[in-house]
């Protein structure tokens, strides 16, 4: 069964864990960067705890406290890293481009608001969607603007000539949930991402999804 009864006004999507599967590429790339620095990786499912609220924090939540003098380093190193292949392994999960398509052919208006820098954010939008389906594209830009800060949500939603309350954010961790609450939108948390349905529903999720065909019935 879909969740609303009618298309909704406008929807904004978070990108990594929500849009598209790109665990495995910032991985490699932090474990790279990590290995130049002396320092040890990490499994690939460890960073479904470290991504999300941008490039500092997920270097610093790499390093840990052991080595704290050499965060910055890591920053300077991690960011050019990424850039050159963020999209070796990347790809849409299951389901996506058909729940883009059907939106978009509804004549929704579509965006995406990500933690990912804003250069890496419209070139994988750009990659992946390429018929122009997303109005709005937004990636980090500055750390005071990140999610769960509501600013750039609440300025999507007013490009979109949309009343933040009619907009729908659709991701997948608990930042996401945040962003909603605090922009006034509806929220529609994913489990297929990078967080589990309980670390979903501790952050006060109210709607979940399973699959990207849950939104619109099928």
């Amino acid at each position: 069964m879909p969740i609303w009864k009618e298309l909704p006004r406008a929807c904004i999507f978070d990108l990594d864990g929500t849009l598209v599967n790109s665990l495995r590429d910032i991985a490699e790339a932090l474990n790279d960067c990590l290995d130049l620095l002396g320092l040890p990786g990490h499994p690939q499912d460890a960073y479904r705890y470290m991504v999300g609220e941008g490039v500092p924090l997920l270097c610093r939540r790499a390093i840990g406290r052991s080595h704290p003098h050499l965060v910055a380093r890591l920053i300077e190193l991690a960011r050019p890293r990424y850039r050159v292949r963020p999209m070796t392994h990347t790809r849409p999960y299951p389901g996506i481009a058909a729940l883009v398509e059907r939106l978009h052919g509804g004549g929704v208006p579509l965006a995406v608001l990500s933690n990912k820098p804003d250069e890496i954010t419209r070139a994988m939008v750009a990659a992946f969607f390429p018929r122009g389906e997303f109005r709005e594209v937004h990636g980090y830009r500055a750390e005071a603007l990140r999610k769960p800060d509501p600013t750039v949500a609440l300025r999507i939603a007013a490009a979109l000539d949309c009343p933040p309350g009619d907009a729908w954010l659709i991701g997948d961790t608990p930042t996401d949930v945040e962003t909603a609450q605090r922009a006034g939108m509806r929220c529609v948390a994913v489990t297929w991402g990078f967080r589990t349905r309980a670390d979903l529903a501790a952050a006060g999720a109210e709607i979940m999804i399973d699959h990207p065909d849950e939104l619109l019935g099928g």
